[in-house]
């Protein structure tokens, strides 16, 4: 397992600070001093943080997620009982788990990492978890005080193309996997269809058999574009939140509350569409020795193996900690608030990095010239990108260096870790400047907003798409 390291600190509280709109150049922020533009009074209507939960009646029924659901079956979760997970639960080929509105699934922790629980969709089984955000559905731990890596997650397993022949899926002990049951992944079908994650949390998974051989809060390998991921929280998970090993899906509105290691990984030939993500770490909490906002890689040793890693993102925000001081405490464990590496390729457009020693890291010249990272906003403690000489950085988007992340940048309250509000103020620059014209994106299919980051600005008619059903 990665070693932890635990800060028992309160993060530095930020004064809310901002600046005047308009389109800036590269490296143009207008400055009050070394930090930001001149104040704007800020007149927003504070975020509820209150999560719904649908009753559950009686209270005291209790039922069992069998072991596997067989070839052809049907296995309805509803939400008038809670449902324990004492164990892996295979969804065999050709079946499929249906999980109701309001469902809640405590998962049991295990002795050992290696036998921990989890809901497991093999390559032609489905899963069907479509809440909602007065409903939402929440796999969760049955500890009486739950921590990070209490259990495995869900994992989706798809037919959609990786750039390795039938790989394995990581973190799961193979000779545990019951006989019959696949646990490989990748195929052909781009279009294929595990099912549908909608107003799902999923909270303190990752379990870890090994160093770097872990399962994370969703883990998705060779998933294909006909499957749906919407509004999913992963909550204080054990290393990644959200890893996708190749595949062709997309997703939209994630959200990545105080993750172990990344936030969002990208491996073995991912080439699908994210839009409208957050994540944010807090200081008081443990982190791997290393966790980046996004880590993206062609694979572990940056082949030329086809299809290239891929990613198209847009309308993330990406947050770390709120001011240098904090991040020097935590030595150099963190890194980036995204590092692209090992031969990948990239389209990152209309995105918040911020609370970072390193806003963006694109690591060897393997990284081809036809990516893209434009209309971003990059707040940095140290170093804004490298190496500096990098192509793909141009004139399109902004950055700054600071003592105080939120100082740049302007949103709300994106460091009141109990209830963050991670909206834009009214004028600041995310709130407008995002471009869907630009020949990198324009034919990608993403969803056309003024604004850049995952939000759009604090006086918009439910901008706050984390109401209702998210965890804090």
């Amino acid at each position: 397992m990665k070693k932890k390291i635990l800060f028992g600190f309160a993060a530095v509280a930020i004064a809310a600070l901002t600046i005047v709109a308009c389109k800036r150049g590269f490296d143009k922020f207008d400055a009050r001093g070394t930090d930001a533009g001149p104040v704007i009074v800020d007149t927003c209507t504070p975020v509820s943080c209150v999560s719904n939960v649908c009753n559950i009646t009686p209270a005291t029924l209790i039922d069992t997620v069998p072991r596997i659901i067989s070839t052809g079956v049907n296995f309805t979760l509803t939400n008038n009982k809670i449902w324990i997970l004492p164990y892996k639960c295979y969804v065999d080929s050709a079946a499929q788990l249906i999980v109701n509105p309001g469902t809640i699934i405590k998962a049991i922790k295990r002795t050992s990492n290696d036998s921990a629980a989890a809901i497991i969709v093999t390559r032609w089984g489905r899963i069907n978890a479509n809440g909602s955000a007065t409903c939402p559905i929440i796999f969760t731990s049955n500890q009486t005080t739950p921590t990070t890596g209490d259990w495995g997650g869900i994992v989706l397993l798809g037919r959609a193309p990786v750039n390795k022949v039938n790989p394995t899926i990581e973190g799961i002990n193979l000779p545990s996997v019951p006989a019959g049951i696949d646990v490989n992944y990748g195929g052909n079908v781009s279009n294929d269809n595990s099912g549908i994650l909608r107003y799902v949390r999923i909270e303190y998974a990752g379990a870890a058999i090994a160093t770097d051989n872990e399962l994370n809060g969703l883990t998705c390998g060779g998933v294909g574009s006909g499957t749906t991921l919407s509004y999913i929280q992963v909550y204080k998970g054990n290393d990644d939140a959200f890893e996708f090993f190749g595949g062709t899906v997309n997703a939209d509105h994630l959200y990545a509350y105080v993750p172990d290691d990344d936030a969002f990984d990208f491996d073995l030939g991912y080439v699908g569409r994210i839009q409208f993500a957050v994540s944010v770490l807090n200081a008081t909490d443990d982190f791997s020795p290393n966790p980046n906002g996004i880590e993206c890689d062609n694979d572990a040793t940056g082949s030329s193996d086809q299809p290239y890693t891929y990613p198209k993102l847009s309308n993330l925000t990406v947050i770390g900690v709120c001011d240098s001081a904090t991040s020097k405490k935590l030595g150099d464990v963190l890194l980036n608030g995204a590092q692209f590496r090992r031969n990948t390729r990239l389209t990152v457009f209309n995105s918040i990095f911020m609370g970072f020693p390193t806003g963006v890291d694109f690591t060897g010249s393997q990284i081809a010239d036809t990516s893209c990272f434009r209309y971003n906003l990059v707040q940095a403690f140290d170093t804004k990108y490298k190496p500096t000489t990098f192509s793909h950085i141009n004139t399109n988007q902004e950055f700054r260096t600071g003592t105080s992340a939120n100082d740049s940048i302007q949103l709300v309250a994106p460091c009141n870790y109990s209830c963050p509000d991670f909206r834009p103020k009214v004028g600041s620059y995310p709130s407008s400047g995002a471009n869907f014209t630009d020949g990198c994106v324009s034919t990608l299919g993403f969803t056309s907003v003024t604004y850049r980051g995952a939000f759009a600005a604090c006086n918009t008619t439910n901008a706050n798409w984390l109401a209702g059903w998210t965890k804090h």
